[in-house]
């Protein structure tokens, strides 16, 4: 027969455990919240760093520090950093936005060019007629393209182009290549980012390097 200590005891762990449980609840609904406001931050570091590149080419030509200026007005407009930034699973979240969304809206674009392009100037070598019936003999061929199949180094320079406007949109639009890093950080070469050490002064055409390194690497 249980005693009135080991009772207490019983409720105790009791206690205990469903603290814990509310507990595992409660950071398990904050790490949501977090890769949500992740989201949210993501899109809002696109428009920043398209406007830190202005920013910093401003400062290079005019000896300003605009950049700064811009990271604080960001910093204070954007209701998502504090709870992206509070967990790991929100700050990988924003990253992947930030790079996700103009790197792929950029590839798309590029690729999808290179494509018109590339259909076109095969039609356009194959048949070159002239006349009325010319004219509409290439309506058709113009009305055809995107059934067009590409092969071999057609589709090579497709992904190429592809992969070059995404590169540039992600040296442009990553809100701070610095934070997001390279595999160049991690590894070496020439994509490693220059970084400030403790007590550096702000250097634009640094920034502006970094951004093509970043650009570079992910192209």
């Amino acid at each position: 027969m249980a005693n009135v200590y080991d009772l207490l005891n019983k409720q105790t762990n009791l206690k205990s455990e469903a603290e814990a449980l509310d507990a595992e609840q409660d950071n398990e609904i904050s790490t949501i919240a977090s890769v949500l406001a992740g989201i949210g931050s993501g899109l809002f570091k696109i428009p920043e760093g398209f406007v830190s590149l202005g920013a910093s080419l401003m400062d290079l030509g005019a000896d300003t520090n605009k950049a700064a200026e811009v990271e604080k007005y960001f910093a204070k407009i954007n209701p998502f950093d504090e709870a992206a930034e509070a967990t790991a699973a929100g700050k990988i979240t924003e990253l992947i936005v930030n790079l996700a969304v103009p790197g792929g809206i950029a590839f798309k674009a590029g690729s999808g060019l290179a494509k018109s392009a590339i259909t076109a100037k095969k039609a356009g070598k194959y048949l070159s007629p002239t006349g009325q019936a010319g004219k509409n003999i290439n309506k058709g061929i113009q009305k055809s393209l995107k059934d067009v199949k590409l092969r071999g180094w057609d589709r090579a320079g497709e992904l190429g182009a592809g992969a070059l406007a995404g590169g540039v949109a992600e040296g442009i639009f990553v809100g701070d290549v610095e934070d997001a890093g390279t595999f160049g950080d991690l590894l070496g070469g020439p994509t490693q980012l220059e970084r400030e050490m403790e007590g550096d002064t702000y250097d634009p055409a640094q920034e502006i390097i970094n951004r093509v390194k970043f650009g570079v690497e992910g192209a």
